[in-house]
């Protein structure tokens, strides 16, 4: 949470347009006494009883309007010519565009933000692009999880695909989990961009992306899982109020010595939680589909990876 709300206030702080503000307290004092000159007292006829609470009164409620008014005087007053850059007026904007030689780079500002103002924003850069949001958990929030090409089936080698559009690294934690923290798109490129974000679930929402659970804030953060017993996981989990949502069995691949297996599907070897004793190994953790959930790959055999 404290992450969540000093990013907020670095993008707030970024895009004031008048962070280099300063008003002369005298200015202020002098144009406010101004407003309370100028605006009407009340009837001489009052009451001693009403007169004695005429003044507060009177002082709350001054119109918001020319208290703000006469703030902005005071503060047009002391701003030194130069002083403050272009100003924008109208909402925050959704994506962050950075014009890098013949690519445009984006990142995601807005995670929440209505699916239109991105397709706007998108195709004011001229950027024929999809961009979708999905549910996700706490470390894939803002972080790019899918880029694909319209027309190509090349998997991405070395950050960009065949058409050259390329994803951007950062220093953000997602542990296990491959995510982005952009991507850079060439101005030229007419082809359809598809890429998918990871955002906040609205209530009633399961997760669609689900992170490495010992990833930056998620439930199980910081601890180390792989190869600990299933036993030691499940006390972990349970200091850290975390349910072990499913388990499912290891590629017999993985095993020393033995074949690799080809195109082992997780899905097609799911355990039932009885089957599983506490002696057994975790291989990886898996964020669940819902808050404070986790997946285990499990078998009776340490990973060797």
């Amino acid at each position: 949470m404290n992450n969540d709300l000093k990013q907020l206030k670095i993008m707030l702080e970024a895009h004031d347009p008048a962070r280099q503000v300063r008003a002369d307290p005298s200015t202020l004092s002098a144009t406010l006494q101004k407003i309370i000159d100028d605006t009407p007292r009340s009837s001489p006829a009052v009451t001693r009883r009403q007169r004695r609470w005429s003044r507060p009164r009177w002082l709350i409620t001054i119109p918001a309007v020319a208290i703000l008014a006469g703030a902005a005087l005071a503060v047009t007053v002391v701003v030194r010519p130069g002083a403050v850059g272009p100003v924008h007026v109208g909402p925050a904007e959704a994506l962050a565009f950075t014009r890098n030689g013949d690519y445009i780079d984006v990142r995601i500002i807005d995670p929440d933000a209505d699916p239109e103002r991105y397709r706007r924003e998108f195709a004011a850069h001229g950027l024929n692009v999809d961009l979708k949001m999905e549910p996700a958990s706490p470390s894939l929030v803002g972080r790019m999880m899918h880029v694909s090409i319209e027309g190509e089936t090349t998997v991405i080698s070395n950050g960009s695909l065949a058409s050259k559009v390329k994803e951007i690294d950062d220093e953000s934690d997602c542990g296990d989990v491959r995510c982005k923290a952009g991507v850079s798109i060439p101005v030229d490129l007419k082809k359809r961009v598809e890429v998918i974000f990871g955002r906040a679930p609205r209530p009633g929402e399961r997760y669609e992306m689900g992170g490495d659970p010992t990833a930056r804030g998620e439930v199980l953060e910081g601890m180390s899982l792989k190869n600990k017993t299933v036993g030691e996981v499940k006390r972990m989990a349970q200091e850290r109020h975390a349910m072990i949502q499913g388990y499912y069995g290891a590629d017999p691949g993985d095993q020393p010595g033995a074949p690799r297996s080809s195109g082992w599907d997780y899905s097609e070897h799911v355990l039932r939680p009885e089957s599983v004793p506490d002696t057994w190994y975790v291989h990886e953790a898996w964020g669940g589909h819902d808050k404070n959930t986790i997946e285990l790959v499990v078998a009776s055999w340490p990973s060797p990876f």
